[in-house]
């Protein structure tokens, strides 16, 4: 491996390590723990998650690393269960060196009905972990140059973008939704601590991520959901995928093993980073791709594959297909990130919108018969 360019060769090392993932039974969270438990069977993962509304899924999630030697889970809800946090992360026979934080509500919908909810689950559950691992770099002070901190955030703190810009990690937090806002106080939170307590701790924004699994409040599973109730003309009325407004807001799309690889990326790139640096305290990375698309185009693009998938259709006529219903309180216009720094670190994406689209279209399809 190499130091001034990042990460040549990712993982050419053996990695021996006690690794904690917090919410881990999620859709990213758990892809990203398929990628890992498989490729470091040398290091002993542990996954905590309170398994939420989306419980079934979570179940399901796990069930590719729930056999394996080097996988460990424990329900537990880190908003609600500070004591027993604290007690697994500091107990003698665990010795965690790197804890990667994916545990968050995160429907925007879901959180303008409710926004205490995710205020109180996600700031909460995020402050108390930060508590554990504040005790315990206090009990084991020669743990830290060894530590690393890999908290989940999103590109949702940044606000909205007009047309042509960009925003990177130095960009200002202007989040419009109670989703965001949470997620924020949580970015903000976590640099006191790193300040503060000398805690090092690295944030990761992305970009929408999508893939198999994905829980159907989003708009990729919520197509291919209604898209089973299609036939050669259309879908019925009252099935019609849901379009906010006039589906114009653009958002960019990154599949979820893209994402899961950039975490492996910067988890390999903090180790070298952390053990060469005595007062390092993590960093921020955008992870980023350049598709984007607006909502309308995006449902159109997954009605046009699906039809020609199943039916042989070619064209199709989009208002048999979508519904236009209210619009959000406030929904961002765009999202669009500059990823420049983890390109640097050796990361790229592999899997195009078009692509990951086309398998997630196929396998919804095999699944049907």
């Amino acid at each position: 491996m190499t130091q001034d360019s990042g990460i040549s060769d990712v993982g050419a090392e053996t990695v021996n390590e006690d690794v904690l993932v917090t919410g881990g039974a999620g859709f990213i969270g758990s892809h990203t723990l398929d990628y890992l438990v498989q490729k470091y069977p040398d290091c002993k993962f542990t996954c905590v998650d309170k398994l939420s509304y989306a419980t079934n899924y979570s179940e399901n999630n796990l069930r590719k690393v729930s056999g394996c030697d080097n996988f460990t889970f424990i329900k537990l809800d880190l908003a609600e269960e500070h004591q027993r946090l604290d007690e697994l992360i500091n107990h003698s026979a665990n010795n965690f060196t790197t804890i990667i934080n994916f545990a968050a509500e995160s429907c925007v919908d879901k959180s303008f009905n409710d926004p205490l909810y995710f205020t109180k689950n996600n700031v909460l559950a995020t402050q108390n972990l930060l508590e554990c691992c504040r005790t315990l770099l206090n009990s084991k002070p020669n743990l830290r140059r060894n530590f690393k901190f890999i908290h989940i955030s999103t590109d949702e703190v940044y606000g909205e973008q007009k047309e042509g810009e960009i925003i990177d990690e130095d960009g200002p937090l202007h989040p419009t939704n109670p989703y965001a806002a949470s997620k924020a106080a949580c970015d903000l939170i976590i640099e006191a601590y790193k300040h503060s307590y000398k805690i090092p701790i690295t944030l990761i924004r992305s970009n929408n991520v999508y893939g198999p699994r994905q829980f159907p409040e989003k708009i990729i599973p919520v197509c291919l959901k209604a898209l089973q109730k299609a036939s050669p003309t259309g879908i019925a009325e009252k099935e019609r995928i849901p379009i906010h407004g006039n589906g114009r807001h653009t958002r960019r799309y990154l599949h979820v093993l893209d994402f899961a690889k950039a975490v492996d990326h910067i988890w390999n790139w903090l180790k070298n980073t952390s053990e060469s640096s005595s007062d390092f305290l993590g960093e921020t990375f955008n992870v980023g791709t350049d598709d984007e698309v607006d909502n309308l185009s995006m449902v159109k693009l997954i009605c046009t594959i699906f039809m020609r998938k199943k039916f042989g259709v070619e064209s199709l006529d989009a208002s048999s297909f979508i519904r236009h219903t209210k619009d959000r309180n406030y929904n961002d216009f765009r999202y669009s990130i500059d990823f420049t720094k983890i390109k640097k670190v050796g990361w790229k994406q592999e899997i195009s919108l078009e692509q990951g689209i086309e398998e997630l279209v196929k396998a919804e399809i095999e699944n049907e018969k």
